[in-house]
């Protein structure tokens, strides 16, 4: 997905396999193995070479990114806010799904995306040196019939 909107809304998507490799390479990166192949691949994310009509990160404000909970079985979204440094995440289903799991499921993202990014120089601006932040969204629809969910969320997207 790409979007470029008469509001100045800039943004791009990844797909599901971006997020399996950050956990791959982030279970590594704790274990401290050699994660070059990996990391590689996830500059290619990137830089737009990976996944069919992406784009360059660097010409994007914003990022969708699925994030997949295997422990839970649940899909969650993260919104990759670039040039603010933080991400928004989520939760369809907040009332049965805790916080914390969904924090645990964020957390390869929260620390391999600002490595990739600054080793992949995409970026048209130093990105600071403090963690990227990540917010739980809790003002958005949830889940009580997954069409009608996704229909309210994406409209909600709108507002956001």
């Amino acid at each position: 997905m790409k979007v470029n909107s008469s509001s100045g809304l800039s943004a791009t998507s990844t797909d599901c396999y971006f997020d399996f490799m950050v956990r791959s390479i982030y279970d590594k990166l704790k274990k401290v193995i050699n994660a070059n192949d990996k990391q590689k691949a996830l500059i290619s994310y990137l830089t737009g070479d990976m996944i069919p009509f992406n784009s360059n990160w660097g010409e994007y404000e914003h990022v969708l990114i699925p994030i997949f909970m295997d422990k839970k079985a649940h899909w969650i979204l993260g919104h990759l806010h670039i040039a603010n440094w933080h991400m928004d995440v989520y939760n369809s289903s907040f009332k049965t799904i805790r916080d914390d799991s969904v924090l645990d499921a964020v957390e390869p993202l929260h620390n391999v995306i600002p490595h990739i990014l600054c080793s992949s120089k995409v970026l048209k601006f130093e990105p600071p040196e403090v963690p990227l932040y990540c917010r739980l969204c809790k003002d958005i629809p949830h889940q009580t019939n997954g069409l009608v969910y996704s229909l309210k969320l994406l409209l909600s997207f709108n507002y956001v």
